[in-house]
């Protein structure tokens, strides 16, 4: 049976993954509370990981309170990633989030992400939370008048309450 609920898609980098939007100084006043090697114990609730090893992975830097107002979606839409990271969100962002395995977008190496994720909702409504504004507007435009919300995040905050709340509202409105 296939789920006819919007979907809301998710964008890892600048998104749920602050990692790469921040200078070194920036990271360790979020991790730290204050300038790197002063103190070592996290504060807030702030991961920093790596997927794959740190000389060759990628960084993440993540709150698990993302996952919680992303989660706070689910009884109205399916969560889905719409990422270049594609299965390695399940892998690396989902366990850190508290989120379950989520559907993801295929992507190909080259291309735009918008269209692939538009091809990925196959006529459902969905929500789109990514911080690249030319990607949200291609979407928009491939949309061809379905029901969408583009949530533009802003990379230098990452996910914020209030991008959510958007998306909350916007579902409401689907009724």
């Amino acid at each position: 049976m296939s789920d006819s609920r919007p979907l809301v898609l998710i964008d890892v980098d600048g998104v749920v993954n602050r990692a790469l939007f921040l200078s070194s100084r920036q990271r360790n006043r979020l991790l730290y509370g204050r300038p790197y090697g002063t103190n070592k114990t996290m504060e807030r609730g702030w991961v920093h990981t790596w997927a794959g090893d740190r000389h060759y992975g990628e960084r993440i830097v993540t709150h698990p309170k993302y996952g919680q107002w992303l989660t706070s979606l689910a009884d109205r839409a399916e969560l889905a990633w719409a990422t270049l990271w594609t299965e390695a969100a399940n892998w690396h962002i989902s366990p850190l989030l508290g989120l379950p395995e989520l559907r993801c977008s295929p992507f190909s190496d080259k291309g735009v992400k918008a269209v692939h994720a538009v091809a990925f909702t196959d006529g459902r409504p969905w929500a789109w939370l990514e911080d690249k504004p030319e990607e949200l507007e291609l979407a928009s435009a491939l949309s061809k008048g379905r029901p969408h919300h583009a949530e533009l995040v802003d990379s230098s905050a990452g996910l914020v309450r209030e991008n959510v709340d958007w998306v909350s509202a916007w579902l409401d409105s689907l009724g």
